[in-house]
């Protein structure tokens, strides 16, 4: 049986648009009070007020995912306004798509210190106050590009199996510590995310991604696993794509 985790309270990391503004919604709808951070913060903004008006507590800390010392910074003031935090959304990435003679060595390292370093960073933060109470989920919002491969994705694929690899490792780690570690792998889902850099607006198949919503009532069903359970990864495809790598 689900837990209730009304009065929980949450990180959510990229939380100033698609899946990461849906997953902050959608846990202050379970009544769990909410961190969102984000580079963006017109956009956090909104979105607090939007979880304030569901009745909870929401407060934006906007920060740079990819250096430890915003991210540290903002570890703190989150904890000074909530206390302690039962509930981590590693959800922060980017993408750009083409074959890999057109990606850049900056193209590398902006896609995997956007989507690795700031999945260490957070939970390298928040983990230790998890450890000290016995208690907490850390949840990686991952893809299907980590555990399958597709043409002309090979450095977004890098850098979402290695987050794979950080979450199934720390699932042996933080157990002991009855804290559960859960990888969410969707496959395309319909929101801004890489528009410019491989996908556009009028792209035709956007209509039959998956929607952030989708994706968010996972994370919140991961968050929800009962005392004796957790959930290792769930993976979801659009009815529109095929299973395995190359679809």
């Amino acid at each position: 049986m689900a837990v209730d985790i009304k009065g929980q309270n949450a990180v959510i990391t990229g939380a100033s648009r698609g899946i990461g503004r849906a997953a902050a919604l959608a846990l202050a709808r379970e009544g769990v009070n909410v961190a969102v951070t984000a580079r963006s913060a017109d956009q956090l903004l909104d979105l607090v007020k939007e979880c304030r008006d569901l009745g909870v507590k929401a407060e934006a800390f906007p920060a740079e995912a990819t250096e430890a010392a915003s991210v540290y910074a903002a570890r703190d003031q989150i904890l000074a306004g909530f206390g302690h935090i039962e509930i981590l959304v590693n959800n922060a990435g980017v993408g750009r798509y083409g074959p890999l003679g057109e990606h850049t060595v900056e193209d590398y390292d902006w896609m995997m210190n956007t989507n690795m370093r700031s999945t260490f960073l957070f939970t390298h933060a928040f983990v230790p106050g998890m450890i000290e109470r016995k208690s907490g989920c850390v949840i990686v919002v991952s893809s299907q590009a980590g555990v399958n491969g597709f043409p002309n994705e090979a450095v977004y694929c890098a850098t979402k199996h290695a987050q794979v690899g950080f979450a199934c490792a720390l699932d042996g780690e933080l157990r002991p510590h009855n804290i559960k570690v859960s990888i969410i792998a969707p496959g395309g889902v319909r929101t801004t995310f890489a528009f410019g850099t491989g996908r556009t607006e009028d792209m035709p198949a956007l209509e039959y991604m998956l929607e952030a919503d989708d994706v968010a009532d996972a994370i919140v069903f991961a968050a929800k696993q009962p005392p004796k359970s957790r959930l290792l990864m769930i993976g979801m495809r659009p009815m529109s794509e095929k299973l395995y790598g190359g679809a």
